[in-house]
């Protein structure tokens, strides 16, 4: 009797002492969830809220836990019988008609089972702060923490001693669970594996963030879920532990355990539990077999000698064609190598970096690192023309920028806009020196290329006004604004070479095309009016010019004819004075005849006489006239 009374008693302590682990585990838990709940709501930290929220909704998982029944020794020294409700609505009846064996208040306070109801709320909060954690986080948030990461590595090292801590309590636990009846330990121990699993995973995305400035939003996502589904999965059960109450007074203690908290719970390995089956069916022990032995004798040396060849194999590098690779040696670059075979020194003492070997790229100088710049969709050579492709004024192209430029309205100034499809073909330089530029002096060459080629298209569109941009040819402005990235780059030393620019298109904007081809319209007809009229003149005045001419040659002509005819009587005359002076009546007489002969060459002459006859020839007496009547001289006195 005394061996047994002293069993009881220490089974008794037992009970009591594993009573006030679990209420003290219960109050830790709450007051970690009161805190990293307050934590999760604070907006101002340089943190990730969300894992504040996730662990917060863990710790609430494991005070439901902590909470999940009434002691047993409560429950036998005050048995309760019936639903909750019949029993406050038989004590109202027995208070109104001042019944005796009316029960106290305090004791009817002690009756009451208000854990279903602390579980339940406790899983509603759990789930409320695991959806906390599905939200997007804040920009300025990471931005801060960025610029400041010293409270995110105090935030992961903080994430790495509560995993610690959380597998020392996990370890215990998971020590007691191994005693017969102790479920509350196995529930506990798989809570603490989910508390464990998302402090860990609290920390690792600490020092991802730090190293790579991004959160990983799929794994708080994830572990949110896990807690959110363990807190419903746990409310459900207290459901129906009310609903259906169980008889046994051994399952009235009993605490359910997690189903997907138990998912994470190591057993033993497949080849233990084949060889224990083996073992216990046909009475076959595979630890006799000596080829099992030897294997796994030799399994670590040969698991290490494959991770120490897997290891030197990180010495050789195999590079394509389209590649080319820096190679450092303890961190500092020693020499560029060239496609082909190449073996250096194993990880992390010697590394490859690679670049690209010649490859052509395009960006689009408009666009952004988003999909705006992806190239137009492939299309049938015989096809009808994409809409990206599209050149025509009137219609929306994608990848297209507007500018606002200088423009002239007679002689004001004023202002124009203009779109431009503008590309850029770059590559990294051949030569070493340009694979060390492009690889250590740009974090993103792409974006580097996009900006330089950017200012400098704005920079000339905005240098220039649209008429003159759209006179221009498109070959000179590409070679323009080739060359003046190219200088950029050069003077940035970035190694990178500017293989060619190409302007897709330069026009007024698609609203203002159809007014802009009537403006057009407009100066042309214009210009062709002023054109003919200035052709018509020029007609006119050449014909007046050919007249005039022609009449100034006619004149010259004529006064040319009559000046040598007066010169050739001026001398004529001049010849016969100078003859009449020599000559005297002589010359004057024969001069008289010379005219006389001359005027009657080709005369017919009709002589009427009565004194000529037939056959006598008509004689003409001149010796009545003088000489100069016959010349037609005036008579002298």
């Amino acid at each position: 009797m005394s061996d047994q009374a002293g069993r009881e008693d220490s089974d008794m302590r037992a009970r009591l002492a594993e009573r006030n682990d679990v209420a003290l585990l219960g109050w830790v838990a709450a007051a970690f969830a009161a805190v990293l709940g307050a934590l999760s709501l604070t907006k101002r930290l340089p943190v990730d809220p969300r894992w504040c929220a996730v662990l917060a909704s863990a710790f609430v998982n494991v005070v439901v836990v902590a909470i999940w029944r009434l002691p047993a020794a409560r429950r036998a020294a005050a048995p309760v019988e019936g639903p909750a409700w019949k029993r406050g609505v038989g004590y109202l009846r027995r208070f109104v008609w001042h019944d005796a064996e009316t029960p106290s208040f305090a004791g009817l306070l002690r009756q009451l089972r208000w854990q279903p109801w602390c579980v339940l709320a406790a899983c509603c909060l759990a789930v409320a702060l695991a959806l906390t954690a599905l939200k997007p986080v804040d920009p300025a948030m990471l931005i801060h923490a960025m610029v400041s990461p010293s409270l995110v590595i105090v935030s992961g090292a903080a994430a790495l001693t509560l995993a610690f801590l959380t597998l020392v309590a996990e370890r215990f636990y998971a020590h007691a669970a191994e005693r017969p009846g102790a479920s509350r330990a196995v529930s506990l121990a798989g809570m603490l594996r989910v508390l464990l699993l998302c402090a860990l995973a609290a920390a690792l995305s600490a020092a991802w963030f730090i190293y790579a400035h991004r959160a990983l939003d799929l794994v708080v996502q994830a572990a949110a879920v896990l807690c959110a589904a363990i807190a419903v999965e746990m409310a459900l059960r207290m459901l129906l532990l009310w609903l259906f109450m169980p008889r046994a007074a051994d399952r009235a203690t009993h605490v359910p355990a997690s189903l997907l908290a138990g998912l994470l719970r190591f057993g033993r390995s497949p080849l233990a539990s084949l060889g224990a089956e083996l073992h216990d069916r046909y009475g076959i022990d595979l630890r006799q077999n000596w080829v099992l032995r030897s294997f796994m004798r030799l399994l670590p040396a040969t698991i290490a000698t494959m991770a120490v060849c897997a290891w030197l194999l990180t010495s050789v590098v195999v590079l394509n064609p389209a590649q080319r690779a820096v190679y450092e040696r303890f961190g500092a670059p020693v020499e560029v190598w060239s496609p082909g075979l190449h073996a250096g020194l194993p990880w992390p003492f010697g590394k490859t970096r690679m670049v690209d070997n010649g490859a052509v790229h395009q960006l689009i100088v408009s666009g952004g690192a988003d999909d705006s710049s992806v190239a137009a969709p492939a299309a049938a050579a015989d096809g009808p023309t994409p809409e990206q492709l599209n050149r025509l004024w009137d219609a929306q192209h994608p990848w297209e920028t507007s500018q606002v430029i200088a423009g002239a309205s007679g002689d004001q100034q004023s202002f124009q806009i203009v779109n431009a499809d503008v590309r850029l073909d770059y590559r990294i330089g051949l030569s070493d020196a340009a694979a060390r530029a492009a690889l250590y002096r740009s974090v993103d060459p792409e974006s580097t290329v996009r900006s330089i080629a950017n200012r400098e298209v704005m920079h000339y569109l905005a240098s220039h006004t649209l008429a003159s941009l759209l006179e221009t040819s498109q070959t000179v402005m590409a070679e323009t604004v080739r060359n003046a990235v190219q200088s950029q780059l050069d003077r940035l030393g970035s190694g990178i070479d500017v293989v060619a620019v190409v302007i897709e298109s330069v026009h007024p904007p698609a609203g203002a095309a159809a007014a802009y081809h009537d403006v057009q319209a407009a100066q042309i007809r214009a210009q062709a009016s002023v054109a003919q009229a200035h052709g018509f003149a020029a007609q006119v005045l050449g014909t007046a010019q050919q007249q005039a001419l022609t009449q100034v040659a006619k004149a010259s002509a004529r006064a040319g004819d009559t000046l040598a005819s007066a010169r050739v009587q001026q001398t004529n005359f001049s010849a016969e004075a100078v003859a009449y002076r020599l000559g005297g009546p002589a010359f004057t007489f024969e001069y008289y005849l010379a005219k006389l002969q001359q005027g009657l060459q080709n005369a017919r002459i009709t002589v009427i006489d009565d004194r000529l006859v037939a056959d006598h020839r008509a004689t003409l007496d001149l010796r009545t006239f003088t000489a100069g009547d016959l010349a037609g001289l005036p008579r002298g006195n």
